[in-house]
């Protein structure tokens, strides 16, 4: 049986999208903000994708997400993927990856202090890519878009002028 590569990357896709369509339900019910329509759910598949590039998941957060659904792992060449979308829409690179039969995994940013000898400050927090585990990636996400809501609460509320 030959397994369609095409299609078990686009149910990665759908599958991430929903995780963090969920996310999105909930922070939004803590927030009591109305629930968006099934059609205007915050992160949809990018069917351009293939045309025009960009991420793998749309979405107007300023998160540039490539799921990728294989075998074979090449993460750094999609993180240098992930990196180049970022760099173009000044984005967050977020890279959601998995091999059959195991996790998600998730390569992302992080600022990591240098200390110097003997010192409590800090010289400098260097940006380097770290790998987290689905269920921290989405502790982050959950905090990332509750102050996303927070920031922009008169437009979420449909107050603003």
């Amino acid at each position: 049986m030959t397994i369609n590569v095409r299609q078990k990357g686009q149910e990665g896709e759908r599958e991430i999208a929903k995780i963090l369509n969920s996310i999105v339900a909930k922070v939004r019910d803590e927030f009591k903000l109305k629930q968006y329509a099934k059609e205007d759910e915050l992160f949809q598949r990018n069917q351009n994708q293939s045309a025009v590039g960009g991420s793998d998941l749309s979405n107007p957060l300023y998160l540039e997400i490539e799921v990728k659904r294989q075998e074979d792992l090449s993460v750094n060449s999609w993180w240098k993927q992930c990196i180049t979308s970022a760099e173009r829409t000044g984005g967050i690179p977020i890279l959601i990856f998995r091999q059959n039969r195991k996790k998600w995994r998730v390569c992302m940013q992080a600022e990591l202090p240098l200390f110097p000898e003997c010192s409590k400050k800090y010289l400098a927090m260097p940006r380097v890519r770290v790998e987290v585990e689905l269920d921290t990636f989405k502790e982050w996400f959950k905090m990332y878009y509750s102050e996303w809501v927070k920031h922009n609460a008169d437009r979420e509320a449909g107050t603003e002028d």
